[in-house]
């Protein structure tokens, strides 16, 4: 081999070698190395979004505090015909959290934070006019209620020929149904019915927007005016029994004052010419005028008020009716109850309530 043969040999010996090494160098410098490196995700930006809307606020009920000035039964609903669920005593304190329409009934918080019913009237609660209105009764009727006026009878039906199915006493809530044609008598919701329905002479209710009612069923028994008050049944009449009490001695004696009791009620019978004639009850109060009630199966009552040995007023005093009396304040006064004078036997259950004048 020539000298340049020679020379040319090495040369392109020396210039494949250098590709060589530059692809060596490049395929090691793209090549996918032997580890992997952990890289963090980026930190993701969030999304504008809407305010939500602040919650619909609970409504609550802040519970007002009441003072029984009786004995009371915890009803269902309002009404003395619904199950009673226990008994209050005298001058305890209640929980009251609402009131029926007609202002008749206090629903108060019973035990163990049950919700029962009791009789306003024997309840002292010095904040009545922040009670709301709760409406009772199952919500099946018409959503119109009625107040009990006289003591009356509940029947299957619409007319006084119909079976008894229980008594509504004064002062009950009935939650109305329908009507009879000619509205004379008033279908109520009555839970001792089998079908939870009864029927009312609509004269012993009182009634708003009536007329709203529905009319149920197109004929009635023949017309009969619906005085389906309760009678005294016919049966001998027993004279009341003798009590032993006296001007003395009487038959109850109550304070009344603003911390404990603004009011009380008393039970009793009278009779005569037989049995016991009279009942006494003294009373002292802290105000200047006192309103008594007496409810009584008889008509009326005659009512003496002494005082310091006195009689200071003497008054027939018809059932239901209510009478303001004038008395001096922090003075023991005492009522005397007796049937006004007669030629006929006279018996008369009572209930006799007295509270201080607002």
């Amino acid at each position: 081999m020539s000298y340049k043969n020679c020379a040319l040999l090495i040369f392109l010996v020396i210039v494949t070698s250098g590709c060589d090494v530059e692809l060596e160098n490049q395929r090691m410098f793209t090549a996918t190395p032997g580890f992997v490196t952990a890289t963090l995700p980026a930190t993701p930006r969030p999304l504008p979004t809407q305010t939500p809307p602040p919650p619909t606020p609970i409504p609550t009920i802040t519970p007002i505090e009441g003072l029984t000035t009786a004995q009371i039964n915890v009803r269902a609903e309002t009404s003395t015909a619904s199950e009673n669920l226990g008994m209050i005593a005298q001058f305890s304190t209640v929980q009251v959290i609402g009131k029926d329409a007609s202002g008749s009934w206090y629903q108060i918080i019973y035990t163990n934070s049950r919700i029962g019913w009791v009789r306003a009237e024997f309840v002292q609660v010095n904040a009545s006019a922040q009670i709301p209105v709760i409406k009772s009764g199952t919500g099946n009727g018409s959503g119109l209620s009625g107040l009990v006026i006289q003591k009356m009878n509940v029947r299957n039906g619409p007319g006084t020929t119909y079976d008894i199915l229980g008594v509504l006493n004064p002062n009950d809530v009935v939650f109305m149904t329908g009507k009879s044609p000619s509205g004379a008598w008033i279908q109520i919701e009555y839970a001792n019915a089998p079908d939870g329905k009864g029927w009312a002479a609509s004269e012993f209710l009182k009634i708003d927007n009536a007329d709203s009612l529905p009319v149920i069923g197109d004929t009635e028994p023949s017309p009969q005016a619906p005085t389906d008050i309760v009678l005294t049944p016919a049966v001998k009449i027993l004279p009341a029994m003798q009590d032993g009490d006296s001007m003395a001695t009487p038959l109850a004696k109550v304070t009344i004052a603003p911390r404990s009791a603004r009011a009380f009620q008393v039970d009793g019978d009278v009779s005569a010419p037989e049995g016991d004639a009279e009942d006494w009850v003294e009373f002292n109060s802290y105000s200047e005028a006192v309103v008594i009630q007496v409810l009584c199966s008889s008509n009326v009552l005659q009512v003496e008020l002494w005082n310091n040995g006195a009689s200071v007023d003497d008054f027939l005093l018809t059932c239901g009716e209510e009478r303001v009396l004038s008395i001096a304040s922090n003075s023991a006064y005492i009522l005397r109850l007796f049937n006004p004078a007669s030629n006929e036997f006279r018996y008369t259950k009572y209930t006799l309530s007295v509270e201080a004048f607002r």
